[in-house]
């Protein structure tokens, strides 16, 4: 049993993400016997709702723990970097962003996060991807309101702020781009 050395120390009553929830607590472990096999169940609960997870399975749908306060400050640091996202088919960008948000990983949802408002803030959000930027958005604000032990209303409008910053030094720098280069003046005789 190899495997086992690789899995998660998680207890019940530990608070944990899962991609799929969000922050959640571990509410119990209970073995369970599918298709003949005797598994470790791990159940999960965010409000209403409960996922039970094979141990099995924990590293594989990103349950981990939540994020340190000096993560938190990394990913301020990444939202306040301007990008220019690029276009690609858009069902596949879409399945993309799908996995990225199934990953749970905050420096990935935090850089789709990023990119798909620099996006809207372009008018170029298509479809689906505003329901996308909102679901990255409300996972990183419930994960950094828990390790900050803050208020909801004050992450969403720090995010939003520095999600704005970023924007703005974005069109500031592309609009010195071709000021950058003046054109030679011709040699005086």
């Amino acid at each position: 049993m190899s495997e086992a050395k690789n899995l998660p120390e998680f207890r019940i009553g530990d608070t944990v993400v899962e991609p799929t929830l969000g922050i959640c607590n571990i509410e119990g472990v209970r073995k369970m016997t599918v298709d003949g096999v005797e598994e470790i169940f791990f159940i999960f609960e965010a409000g209403n709702a409960k996922v039970m997870v094979p141990q099995s399975q924990l590293p594989k749908r990103g349950i981990r723990r939540p994020m340190t306060r000096e993560e938190v400050k990394k990913i301020f640091t990444m939202l306040k970097q301007p990008v220019s996202p690029s276009r690609g088919d858009a069902r596949t960008q879409y399945l993309n962003y799908r996995e990225i948000l199934k990953s749970g990983n905050p420096q990935k949802i935090t850089k789709l996060l990023r990119d798909l408002y620099t996006l809207d803030q372009s008018d170029e959000l298509k479809g689906k991807e505003k329901e996308i930027m909102e679901r990255a958005k409300k996972f990183l604000v419930d994960e950094i309101t828990f390790v900050r032990e803050a208020s909801k209303t004050k992450t969403q409008d720090e995010i939003t702020e520095n999600l704005r910053q970023m924007y703005k030094r974005k069109v500031t720098k592309e609009k010195e781009k071709p000021a950058a280069a003046p054109a030679k003046k011709p040699a005086q005789q």
